[in-house]
């Protein structure tokens, strides 16, 4: 299967292109021989990691191991010597995992590292991958996918579909234009037919929901038992307001629906996705110090509050911020 390119803000995994070989050979040094053995004379890995433009390295799968059940994967990686240690394995492997879990019927990923090699050990640490033994001079990992869509039995978030258009449309009261919007948005907004208006979010739906999956930004709908659509959440991890590789999260409620807590349960299903699916340690929630029910989500969510600072338009913003891993 062809991998589409998926980035969470500092890491790209894509299909492999023939300028690859080169670097990827380049970069198999004597610690990628201790542990990998010889490099193919041409790699051919699923998919090559860059970074700022440049290969740092590559992941793959396959399922053609004998310890391998029905459904499981073993995934390798490698980051050429100018990359390690700065966390680049960690993120690819987690969107490795994240194509795997939306796109194939791939159920468990595996992972086989030498007892030794203590730098990959360390990555299927902070992936949640859980022992499972040895295999001769090896340790053996197993870790489930992540199963879409999200739900904690009362609430469901899933992505954007142009099935939402009425919904969608009925949300964008005065409320949520006043906090979430960019200053010129809305008289662009108020300049528009009702058709025009239409027309517009639909192309809104239709682009979140072809590029759900790809990055840096994931955009949900949240379904109640009764409602589908009562909220919205979004975690964006190339957001200028927050560190990169972070995300950012945003939020809002249909109007007929604020107060019922929903939005807060999002949050914390999309703080879920984000542990299983990216690398990001932290997620940031930027809210207006008068934006008193936001304020109150921040809060129901257990984010702490890390600073205050005034933005470009001159609003005095209070960041909060829930640790990730």
């Amino acid at each position: 299967m062809t991998l589409r390119p998926i980035t969470d803000g500092v890491v790209t995994i894509r299909s492999p292109e023939p300028g690859d070989t080169v670097a990827l050979i380049a970069g198999h040094d004597d610690e990628s021989r201790r542990w990998l053995g010889r490099a193919d004379i041409e790699p051919k890995p699923a998919a090559v990691i860059v970074h700022d433009g440049e290969v740092a390295g590559w992941v793959d799968y396959d399922d053609e191991r004998e310890w391998l059940l029905p459904g499981e994967v073993n995934i390798g990686y490698g980051v050429v010597p100018g990359c390690r240690g700065r966390g680049y394995a960690t993120r690819a492997v987690q969107l490795l995992v994240h194509h795997l879990a939306l796109n194939t019927a791939v159920h468990t990923g595996t992972l086989l590292i030498h007892r030794d090699n203590a730098r990959s050990l360390a990555v299927a640490s902070r992936l949640d991958f859980v022992p499972r033994g040895d295999i001769d001079d090896s340790r053996y990992f197993k870790r489930r996918l992540p199963i879409f869509p999200y739900t904690d039995g009362s609430i469901t978030i899933r992505k954007l579909g142009v099935e939402d258009i009425d919904m969608d449309l009925a949300a964008k009261d005065d409320e949520q234009i006043d906090w979430l919007w960019e200053p010129g948005h809305r008289e662009h907004w108020e300049s528009m037919s009702s058709g025009e208006q239409r027309e517009h979010a639909l192309r809104g739906l239709e682009q979140s929901n072809a590029s759900f999956g790809a990055g840096p930004k994931w955009s949900f709908a949240v379904d109640a038992r009764d409602v589908e659509y009562a909220a919205y959440v979004d975690c964006d991890l190339a957001n200028p307001h927050v560190p990169n590789g972070e995300a950012n999260i945003s939020y809002s409620a249909h109007p007929e629906q604020r107060g019922k807590g929903y939005v807060s349960r999002g949050v914390l299903l999309v703080t879920r996705f984000l542990r299983d699916n990216t690398g990001a340690g932290e997620a940031h929630i930027l809210v207006d110090v008068d934006n008193a029910a936001s304020l109150r989500v921040a809060r129901a969510v257990g984010a702490v509050e890390r600073e205050r600072y005034v933005n470009r338009q001159g609003r005095t913003m209070v960041r909060h911020v829930i640790a990730l891993r």
